[in-house]
Parts: structure tokens; C-alpha cells; sequence
């Protein structure tokens, strides 16, 4: 692919995307329903890269609290219309607004493969272990290199095309995760993997501190 684009760039994307990405992504990952059952009650999740706010349910239904971050102000609005404004911060995953030690849980779901570098991925989980309790649970799950329409492809990072209705097609950068990769990152950053496995096009890791 040409340069790889920086955050704020990836970030403009989605922000140009948010209105019609927000109608396409409706429920919560099934993923995300596992982790949330798992959880001790009344916990303070974490939901790093939350998007359009699509995950919330599933915590909220429990019992726990959720605080979402994301990079993209567009995304939190279509966020803030679900879940209120309140539960939501506009913010940096590889610089979290968070003191250390203060949330049970993090869900960082199809979010970390849009990072654009090695070291941002790494500083990205570095700071989840930062902000999670000890013994804190995490869920992480990213793109897989071994998609089937990814076949034939030899760079890891990748353009992949939204076309919006108007005809206008704006670039998505996704770091496509190889088997073992997302587990790696999550045992060098100190984290206790307790289970990795493929859930269709994703790798998922289940990990703590």
C-alpha cells in the first residue's frame, strides 16, 4: 500500500464514515456477550476503540458501567445518541486520560488493527495494563491476516475501501493481525493470556493482569 497514514488520518476516515457506519453496525460482537458474562458484578469496563457505542448493552444488561473512548469524534456522536454523552471521552488509546489502576475491565474489540504502527500497538496494551486493577480482565480482538479475501496478499497493512453512497471511496487502514501476533503483543506487555482463538474473520485473546 502507499505511506501508511497516521492516527488523525485514520481517524478523519472514520469521521467522514460515521453517519453510514453507525447504520451497519448494530449489535454487539459475540465476543463482547462472553466477556461481559465473565466479569465479576458491578464492574467499570473499558471500552477502548468504542465506536458508534454498538458494545454497551451487553455490560449495561449485567450490571456493569461503561466508559467508551475513541479517537473519532464523529463515531461518538452517533455514540451519544445510544448511550448519552456522559458515559464517553474523546481520546487517544495510545495515551489513555485515565489514572492507573482504576477500571476492572477492558474491551478493545476490532479496534487495536487500525493503529498504524508496531510501537503504537505496543504502547496501546502497555497502557491498558496501566489502567487496569490488578487481576483486571481484557478482551482484545483484531482483523486476521489469514481471511480468505486477504489471499494472496504479502503486507501485513492494508487499504480497505468504504464506498460511501455518494460514490466517494474513503481508505480504512487495518494492521491484519498473523496467528499468534495479538497473543504475543498481549504476553509482552505482561498480561496472562487465559485463552486465544479465531472467531471468524478475528483473532480474539482473553488475557488479565
Amino acid at each position: 500500500m502507499p505511506g501508511v497514514p497516521t492516527r488523525a488520518q485514520i481517524a478523519a476516515a472514520f469521521d467522514d464514515i460515521a453517519e453510514e457506519f453507525d447504520a451497519s453496525r448494530t449489535h454487539p460482537w459475540p465476543e463482547t456477550m462472553l466477556f461481559a458474562s465473565l466479569l465479576p458484578p458491578a464492574s467499570r469496563v473499558l471500552d477502548l476503540g468504542c465506536g458508534n457505542g454498538r458494545n454497551f448493552a451487553p455490560f449495561g444488561d449485567l450490571g456493569h458501567t461503561v466508559v467508551g473512548l475513541d479517537v473519532s469524534r464523529g463515531l461518538l456522536l452517533r455514540a451519544a445518541a445510544k448511550v448519552g454523552s456522559r458515559r464517553l471521552v474523546h481520546g487517544d488509546a495510545v495515551r489513555l486520560p485515565f489514572r492507573p489502576s482504576t477500571v476492572d475491565a477492558v474491551h478493545c474489540v476490532a479496534a487495536i488493527h487500525h493503529l498504524p504502527s508496531e510501537d503504537e500497538r505496543r504502547q496501546t496494551i502497555e497502557e491498558v495494563v496501566r489502567v487496569l486493577r490488578p487481576h483486571g480482565m481484557v478482551l482484545l480482538s483484531a482483523w486476521a491476516f489469514e481471511q480468505p479475501r486477504f489471499a494472496g496478499v504479502g503486507d501485513a497493512d492494508v487499504d480497505v475501501p468504504w464506498r460511501r453512497t455518494d460514490g466517494r471511496v474513503v481508505p480504512r487502514f487495518y494492521h491484519l493481525f498473523r496467528a499468534d501476533e495479538l497473543k504475543g503483543l498481549a504476553s509482552s506487555a505482561g498480561l496472562a493470556v487465559d485463552r486465544a482463538w479465531r472467531e471468524g474473520d478475528n483473532h480474539v485473546v482473553l488475557a488479565s493482569r
